[in-house]
């Protein structure tokens, strides 16, 4: 008895040419079908949608995909009928909210701490600089100068800065890769590092 290639029987054969047939003709049919073209007034009533679960239904519905669960949010559907209306027939979607606000930057408290300003949850717009007074000069543990702003903010400075004086004010701004720097009244920048 040799052991040869098994031959796979004629019945089964014939269903797995089937399978394939239909597999590879599936989406030749579906891509045959003209597509609707949505209407910009359509589009746009999407795009306002805030939630963006529901702006992607919103889309999936202008394309003609099936949604599998209806919008949660109370905001307005696009009615499939309304991508083959010409643009000028489209009528808006009512009961679509508002764009957002745009959000409060941090208080001037957490300006420059790493876990207030990059929170897990989607960032809150940072503030661009801080302003405030010098309430004391001190030293690090590893020997740096250190600001006390007013408000609790302890500053760690790369250089010391012999001219800097309890109660001037200073500006700190952002700088590269996510560092700041502390500009002096005497016009003097240093770098900076929240450490409190």
């Amino acid at each position: 008895m040799s052991r040869g290639r098994e031959r796979i029987p004629q019945p089964l054969l014939a269903l797995l040419l089937l399978g394939v047939l239909a597999l590879t003709s599936a989406p030749i049919a579906v891509a045959a079908q003209p597509a609707a073209v949505a209407s910009p007034s359509a589009l746009q009533a999407c795009a306002s949608i805030a939630v963006d679960a529901d702006r992607l239904a919103c889309y999936d519905r202008l394309a003609g995909r099936a949604v599998p669960v209806a919008p949660t949010h109370g905001a307005a559907a696009v009615a499939p009928a309304a991508v083959a209306k010409p643009p000028a027939a489209a009528a808006p979607v009512a009961g679509t909210a508002a764009p957002p606000a745009a959000p409060a930057p941090p208080p001037k408290e957490s300006f420059g701490l790493y876990e207030a300003e990059h929170p897990k949850a989607p960032p809150v717009a940072a503030a661009a600089s801080l302003v405030a007074r010098v309430v004391a000069l001190g030293k690090s543990g590893n020997g740096h100068m250190t600001v006390s702003l007013e408000g609790g903010a302890v500053w760690e400075l790369d250089d010391s800065d012999p001219l800097l004086a309890v109660g001037e004010t200073v500006t700190i701004t952002r700088a590269t890769f996510g560092s700041y720097i502390m500009h002096t009244p005497t016009k003097r920048t240093h770098r900076a590092r929240r450490v409190s």
